[in-house]
């Protein structure tokens, strides 16, 4: 009998034990998906248009980014932020489904580096990196997307309709891979935006 509620005693200790550190756990993983959800956040395309250049044509866009606290936060710590654009290009028919003539991603990258204490921008496609001393001076560089060649001249037919389809993700890295690996339901930080659509003149 008393080896009987010895055991009892020791599987109930066992289960308690555990959920303490259930608790402790949960409460850890809630604490990023609550700092996150803190403040306003966007990611959209304000606008954006193509001009020739040099054989190409070359995309201007103005980007709509805002970070909650508990992003930049991480950033600050040394998670890195991605950015991502898509880029469609279509040729219009009237008889049939619309052609695509072109698509492209474009990557870029934002990291802080503790032991400068910059941040630097990286176009992950072409190498350039850019170096800033401020996290919001680093963001107003992703803002804006300047002469970025996505189309050769000679792929437009002038007298088609076409039209080019933009989109913008962005996605900061919240916990280190070996965590993510043990906590695979945690989401990192996220945005898409919407399809930004125009018929340009080419």
């Amino acid at each position: 009998m008393g080896a009987s509620l010895q055991f009892w005693r020791d599987l109930w200790s066992r289960i308690f034990a555990n959920a303490g550190r259930t608790v402790v756990l949960l409460a850890f993983i809630a604490i990023p998906q609550a700092v996150f959800g803190q403040g306003q956040s966007r990611c959209e395309i304000r606008s954006a248009y193509v001009e020739p250049a040099d054989g190409v044509y070359e995309l201007n866009a103005t980007l709509d980014l805002d970070l909650p606290e508990g992003a930049r936060a991480a950033i600050r710590e040394g998670a890195p932020l991605k950015l991502q654009l898509e880029i469609v290009v279509r040729r219009q028919r009237s008889y049939w489904f619309d052609y695509t003539v072109a698509t492209l991603e474009q990557n870029y990258e934002l990291v802080y580096h503790a032991l400068s204490e910059r941040y630097l921008v990286r176009n992950l496609n072409s190498g350039k990196q850019v170096s800033y001393a401020t996290l919001g001076a680093a963001l107003d560089e992703l803002r804006v997307i300047s002469k970025l060649p996505i189309l050769d001249q000679a792929l437009v037919e002038p007298s088609r309709r076409h039209e080019i389809s933009l989109r913008a993700s962005i996605d900061v890295r919240t916990m280190p891979d070996a965590l993510r690996f043990v906590l695979f339901w945690v989401d990192d930080w996220r945005r898409r935006s919407e399809w930004y659509t125009w018929s340009p003149q080419l």
